[in-house]
């Protein structure tokens, strides 16, 4: 193997790709005008032998793309092997994360503001310029894996889902642990309001409802599901709570009356596994491990859901997010990221 690419045609052209391991260059094709190049690290380089260049680079994950959020028209990814990503969501062009970047499997990520925020399965928080990219100059940990997260941007307030703890960072401080009877904590959201946190268990059918009053969780109110929660979400205008679960139904809370559940219409063939608001709350959507999307609107819950199927058909969807009210991204185990126009 080398990183080096030839061309014999009357004459031999030669040029290299870079000197790391990454840059090794595994096989080549013509394409029209170009030859194209396929690096170890995974990389497509169209190659222009009159210029002797590089012209572009198409650039992605190699592994189960594991989280994803979308803020100003950017999609950032994180991977298996800890490959964090920002895709531009017009162009397609990809920038990898820089610096000290996780070396293993990221759990989670949330964008809070001018942040991107991750942790990893080595309890590594990671607080990231969404400008720069450039990762590991912000940095805090937690003494046990993290289930989930949620944040908080006005605040800059951070919730970690731990075994039986619950820690609140404010502005990359922790200021709060709290510990709770339940054995690991999975999903996580925090309401627009800041002051008012959901989080579910990881091995029982429960939601809990806390206070957050300063620096204080407060525990408010428990409620059963009728599945275990994989991840939580509030809509924009907090009117309502909406989890994606083990269980076939979505849920779906009124926040307004109480967290009392809203009876509907709609369901998934299996287990779901991610769940999101679009930004005017007229809608959200919910995806798991049989491959569809469903798009439901919480206003009309006796209204039937719109079904993308098999909008990923080579691997269960991990995420599902708005970039806009009419455009619905999903990430999932197949390295693709997708992009639907919904027009309900």
């Amino acid at each position: 193997l080398s990183t080096n690419f030839k061309q014999w045609y009357q004459r031999r052209v030669r040029g290299k790709m870079g000197k790391d391991v990454a840059d090794q260059q595994l096989g080549c094709l013509w394409a029209g005008d170009y030859t194209l190049s396929v690096s170890f690290s995974g990389s497509i380089n169209y190659l222009d032998f009159n210029s002797n260049s590089v012209t572009r680079i198409l650039k992605g994950h190699q592994r189960s793309i594991e989280t994803m959020d979308a803020a100003s028209n950017k999609i950032y990814t994180s991977s298996f092997d800890g490959r964090c990503a920002k895709y531009d969501a017009e162009t397609g062009d990809v920038e990898y994360f820089t610096g000290a970047v996780h070396k293993n499997k990221v759990l989670d990520t949330k964008i809070s503001g001018d942040q991107f925020v991750s942790v990893d399965i080595e309890n590594k928080i990671m607080r990231t310029s969404l400008l720069t990219c450039d990762m590991g100059s912000n940095t805090s940990s937690v003494p046990a894996q993290v289930g989930s997260f949620g944040v908080h941007a006005d605040t800059g307030i951070e919730v970690y889902t731990c075994q039986k703890e619950l820690i609140m960072f404010k502005n990359g401080v922790k200021v709060c642990s709290k510990r709770t009877k339940i054995s690991m904590l999975k999903a996580c959201a925090i309401a627009p309001s800041g002051t008012v946190l959901a989080v579910g268990s990881a091995d029982a059918n429960v939601l809990y409802i806390y206070d957050i009053d300063g620096s204080n969780i407060i525990q408010r109110q428990e409620r059963e599901t009728s599945g275990v929660l994989t991840e939580l979400a509030f809509s924009p205008d907090g009117g309502f709570l909406v989890g994606a679960s083990s269980a076939r139904a979505p849920l779906l809370l009124d926040v307004n009356n109480h967290f009392n559940p809203v009876n509907h219409c709609w369901s998934a063939q299996s287990k779901s596994l991610t769940c999101s608001f679009s930004p005017d709350s007229r809608l959200f959507a919910i995806a798991g491990i049989d491959s569809n999307i469903l798009i439901c609107e919480p206003g009309s819950p006796m209204k039937a859901a719109i079904k993308i199927i098999s909008a990923h058909p080579l691997g269960i969807i991990n995420r599902v997010r708005w970039l806009n009210s009419n455009t619905l991204v999903s990430t999932g185990s197949d390295m693709q990221v997708r992009q639907f126009t919904v027009s309900a």
